[in-house]
């Protein structure tokens, strides 16, 4: 199967995007999720017992929720990708550890997550964003 240049283009900006949403939920920084998402995206977390809603509220959302850990991996694997124009689906693995905020050190709790990510993806001006992500649970082990 041959690529074009465009294609293959386009396909390493989305797993930059899907790496820059990571990061941005990893590193607690909800201004960059801004240049992830489309304004009126849809997310769903409720494979992982959160919220489905429009993306204004999701980042509330995390905003209030994520200070609760003191530390989160978002490990994305395996992108999937079909392309459509200025238009895109696809799906990918995250390996989702996450550690509780004790009250004291010897105390905290580390769970994890094995989830894929079911995404639509729209170009538009200032490149690719996501339209729409939603969690399908794989498993998760030691959860609180």
């Amino acid at each position: 199967m041959s690529r074009t240049l465009v294609e293959l283009s386009d396909r390493w900006d989305l797993q930059d995007l899907v790496t820059r949403y990571a990061t941005c939920i990893d590193a607690r920084d909800f201004e960059g999720l801004d240049r992830v998402f489309t304004p009126d995206a849809r997310v769903s977390y409720e494979a992982s017992g959160g919220p489905d809603d429009a993306y204004p509220a999701i980042r509330a959302w995390l905003a209030e929720m994520l200070p609760v850990f003191t530390a989160t991996q978002h490990l994305m694997a395996n992108l999937e990708v079909s392309l459509d124009g200025d238009s895109a689906t696809g799906r990918c693995m995250c390996f989702n550890p996450m550690a509780l905020r004790p009250v004291e050190e010897k105390d905290q709790q580390v769970f994890f997550y094995g989830l894929w990510y079911v995404l639509e993806f729209v170009r538009a001006d200032a490149g690719w964003r996501i339209s729409r992500l939603t969690q399908q649970q794989a498993y998760h082990h030691n959860l609180p």
